[in-house]
Order: C-alpha cells, then structure tokens, then sequence
C-alpha cells in the first residue's frame, strides 16, 4: 500500500514538472517573437497588423461632396441649347428647369451627380464590357464631371456641362443594370493628381500610343502631366513620334505586342479627293475660324492672319508640317489657288480632311462609313496622281478619337486580362490616386 502512495506521489510530481517546463519554454518562445534585435535579424509582424489589398481609396475629396448636384443644358436634336417646346418626348431624372428666350426654350436638367453617372456610363462604353473597364469609366466620368464642375460651362443658366461629347454624353442611352453596379460599386471614387482632381479625357480605340493635352488649342501638358503619350501594349518603342519619318514607319506597322491591334480601328484608310478638300474647306473654314483664335489662319505675306475669305480656291496640296506626342496631326499647310491656310490643332485637321460619305477600311477587313471627322489625328498622306497629276491623297491611319488620356478599348482588354479598375486607371493616367468624395 505504501510503495503504491509513493508511485501515485511520484507521478504527480513528474506531471507538474513536465507542465511547468511547458510554460517556461512557450514564455521563452513568445518573447522571442515579440521581440526585435538592434541588429534587425529578426522582424515578427503580430497577425492583428496584416492587411488585405483594398481598392477604397484613403484620400478625400469634400468640395463637392458625394451629394452633390450637377446642372446638364440639354441641347436639341440639332445641337441647338434651343428648343421649340417646353415639353420634352422623354423623361428625365431630377429636375428641369426652363429660360424662355426669344429664339426658343433653354432646359437645364439638375439632377444628382450618382445619378447623372447612371446614364452617362452607358452612354459612354458598351454595358457589355468588362466589368472592371465599366468601373474605370465610371471612375474616369465622375473626375470629368467634378473637374467640369469648378465653373459653369453656360454661366448665364448655371449650367456646368451639356448633354454632347463636348462634355460627356448623357441620355442617349437608358441605364444597365451592368453600368448601374459600376457606378455603386466605385460610388463617389474620383482620380486625384497632386490633391485635384484631373482632367479625366478618354477616347475609343489607340492607335498603339496615346498623346498629351497640346493636341487641343487651350491645351498644356504642363499643367496636367498626369496626360502624357505612352506605348499601349508591350512594344518597346521609345521613338520621337511628332518626327515625321519615325511616325511613318510607326502607322504603317503592326506590332504584335500592341494592346489593341485586334480591334476594327486601331488600323484604318481612306481615300480624300483634293475636291473634297475644297469642300471642306467652303463648309468650315469662317465656322472653324471663328470658334478658334489662332487654329485657322490664311497667309498674308510672311505671317499668318485671321482668314476673311471663305475659300482660297481650287486646293493644290495638303501637307502634314508639324505633330504632337504620339504622332498625332498638329499643323497642316493646305495651298489653294488663290491663297494658303495653316490649320492647326487635331480637330480643325480632322475636320478638313473629313470624308462623309466616303469608304473606311478598318482593320479587321470591313467598311465603314466616314463622316465630317476623320477617325482620329494619327494618319499620314500619300499622294495620289493621275496622268501625273495630283488628284487627292490614300489617308493612312490608326485609332479611333483624340488619343489623349484612357483608350476605352484597351481598358476593356486590360479588364479582360486581370486588371481591376485602378490599376487600368493608374495604366493611362500617370501618377494618380483614387479619392473618395465626402
């Protein structure tokens, strides 16, 4: 009985023991991991401390803040800020409000901006894109409209923006449910450069490169860096693009490292007679000249003036003299018969080399029809003779829109391959972030 009591003792003694060391070595151990050496040998991160990858954007925004309002001007079916009626064949969101002026009705919609986005949004890019491209344009159309929203683009209504690309189109297309959850799931996100927000242009389809700001006649690059020409893909080509000769090699290439050089624009031509020039040129040359300071001017002398003609006659030859970052078409010298004209800016040139009616061959093989605008600025001119004569040039170009800021096909593909909306924002715009407005 008793060596039965000292055994039974015995082991309780050895459990207590071997609890004891136990401890001592699990207090010994978490000290180790608790503590960090002068010398840096050991770095434990407590496990309250790690995070996951979040796309809510740190940085705030509070004037305007999420609630507020924007004003719309709606424009007419001629593009006209006047309309006949009051009442309008469809409804809108928010509230209309009307100026009765001699020449017809003026209406403002105000509505908020959320919902302005709702029908924006798919006005914008296809509602069968991606969803992550949806949130990146939603991203992009919400920065336009607040850096849009520091002024009145009609002061006389109140109005900060009209309802046409000159803006942002709004209306012309109901609102998706796929463009509805992006604009919720990126709710009052905007793009910041340097604590403001940024000018957030976009475009359809690149040409394998895009440009900077200087393409528009008030445009500086030096005040939104943020827009800068880049190589859209993976093809390593640091060439000088406004260099005539390395644009020419550059559009009449195809580089299979480029984003988009499956896509129906990213490589088109057609053909401009110099008759159609010189149409052209009739229609739009006081319309052009008087909206622009200096992007229609006729030469007089050594200098270049103000045009107070209509026409310089029968057009003798087009000439490209002058490019911006990315290659796109800055200067144009266009002789005439009876005087000479230096256009400038893309959209003057687009506008007189425009072929409406006129064949388009796009990339992947089919025909489109051209309009007043050529599909984007980043084209060359080769000429074409008959008897040796020269009647007109084969238009050789790429892309689809001004070039500047987010390609809207390549952000589609971007999403197709992986990336969410930031990082295809942080793609075309250099060195942003995302801020939440408040």
């Amino acid at each position: 009985m008793y060596r039965q009591k000292l055994k039974q003792k015995a082991f309780t003694l050895l459990v207590m023991v071997v609890f004891l060391v136990a401890l001592i070595v699990r207090s010994t151990d978490k000290t180790k991991e608790e503590r960090v050496t002068e010398e840096g040998e050991e770095l434990v991160i407590p496990k309250e401390e790690t995070h996951e990858e979040t796309l809510i954007p740190q940085a705030v925004w509070e004037m305007p803040g999420a609630d507020t309002t924007i004003r719309v001007l709606l424009l007419n079916d001629s593009g006209s800020v006047y309309h006949k009626e009051k009442e309008l064949p469809e409804e809108y969101p928010g509230e209309l409000q009307y100026y009765e002026e001699e020449q017809g009705w003026v209406i403002v919609n105000e509505l908020p901006l959320e919902e302005y986005l709702r029908w924006v949004v798919p006005s914008e890019m296809p509602s069968t894109y991606a969803q992550e491209a949806l949130k990146a344009q939603a991203v992009c159309a919400r920065t336009y409209a607040v850096w849009q929203m520091q002024d009145y683009a009609y002061p006389e209504y109140e109005a900060h923006v009209d309802d046409s690309v000159s803006y942002q189109v709004y209306h012309n297309i109901d609102s998706q449910q796929s463009t509805d959850q992006a604009v919720t799931d990126t709710k009052g996100q905007i793009m910041l450069y340097d604590g403001v927000p940024v000018k957030a242009y976009y475009f359809a389809t690149s040409s394998g490169n895009t440009t900077d700001e200087n393409i528009w006649e008030k445009g500086d690059r030096n005040v939104t860096p943020y827009i800068a020409g880049r190589i859209v893909g993976d093809s390593e080509n640091s060439r000088d693009f406004s260099i005539e000769e390395n644009f020419e090699r550059f559009i009449q290439k195809k580089r299979s490292g480029d984003l988009e050089i499956g896509e129906p624009w990213y490589r088109w031509n057609t053909y401009i007679s110099l008759a159609q020039i010189e149409k052209n040129v009739k229609n739009w040359i006081r319309i052009r000249a008087a909206r622009t300071e200096d992007g229609i001017l006729l030469q007089k002398d050594e200098n270049y003036v103000w045009p107070d003609v209509d026409a310089i006659g029968v057009i003798q030859s087009a000439e490209i003299i002058e490019r911006n970052t990315g290659g796109a078409a800055h200067q144009m010298i266009l002789k005439g018969e009876d005087g000479v004209l230096k256009i400038k800016y893309e959209y003057n040139i687009r506008l007189m080399l425009g072929v409406p009616g006129g064949r388009i061959c796009k990339n992947d093989g089919t025909i489109g029809e051209g309009g007043n605008l050529l599909p984007s600025g980043y084209f060359i001119l080769e000429p074409v003779k008959e008897d040796g004569i020269l009647v007109g040039y084969e238009v050789i170009g790429g892309g689809l829109g001004h070039g500047a800021g987010m390609s809207q096909n390549g952000a589609r593909i971007l999403a197709e391959q992986g990336k969410n909306y930031e990082e295809i924002l942080q793609y075309f715009y250099k060195d942003i972030c995302l801020a939440r407005m408040e």
